[in-house]
């Protein structure tokens, strides 16, 4: 396994590209309707002055639309922070879950994203020593087919397991035929083998199974 990001390369720059833009967008909509609310609010402020009567339940509405879209942005931002911080080390111990809540949450900025059924192990963490960014980025291109593949009404369920043989078995299914691309391209095929992992697809074409190498029993 390749254990250096090489930022040189334009797929990890385009993957890396591609989440900020589409975490901006999501930020700028927050704000948007964040500007919406204290816009209203403040309209509701003007009409109590002139002694106009206002309805508590709006006032109501617009501060908690406020909390609320603030609360989204705070979450937005720490998603974000992880996401970058996963190229300070080239090679460490992960929680394959939580690389996976975090993908599906990032993913789900995008315009054409889909539902996600994601039941994990309960009370379990699956740790793989791995590249983070790339792994991340495996799971995004999967992700991103998947979506592609139901169209934005759909849903796709994703699961994960460990195998017998030491290796994890991410499992993307309830796949469609809209994607116009067939996957995975030869540039996901070598993302996957920068880091060991094997990417297999059902005949069907129903499922992707990603086999990600290297469990171990704690992280780093």
């Amino acid at each position: 396994m390749n254990s250096t990001i090489d930022f040189k390369n334009n797929e990890d720059l385009a993957f890396f590209g591609k989440v900020n833009a589409s975490i901006s967008h999501e930020l700028k909509n927050i704000l948007a309707i964040i500007s919406e609310a204290a816009g209203l609010l403040q309209d509701l402020t003007e009409m109590a002055a002139k002694g106009q009567k206002v309805e508590f339940e709006m006032l109501q509405t617009c501060s908690q639309d406020i909390v609320e879209e603030i609360q989204r942005g705070f979450a937005t931002i720490k998603q974000m922070n992880t996401f970058s911080h996963s190229v300070d080390t080239p090679l460490k111990s992960v929680n394959l879950i939580e690389v996976l809540e975090l993908m599906i949450n990032l993913a789900g900025f995008l315009s054409f994203a889909g539902k996600v059924r994601f039941n994990p192990p309960p009370d379990e963490a699956l740790i793989v020593s791995t590249c983070p960014f790339r792994l991340q980025n495996l799971v995004y291109h999967s992700l991103v087919f998947a979506f592609k593949s139901v169209g934005a009404d759909g849903e796709i369920q994703v699961a994960v397991q460990q195998e017998t043989n030491g290796r994890a078995r991410i499992t993307f299914s309830g796949l469609g035929t809209k994607a116009e691309l067939p996957f995975p391209s030869a540039e996901t095929n070598e993302l996957a083998k920068s880091i060991g992992a094997e990417i297999r697809q059902a005949d069907d074409s129903g499922a992707i199974d990603i086999l990600v190498p290297q469990l171990n029993e704690n992280p780093v």
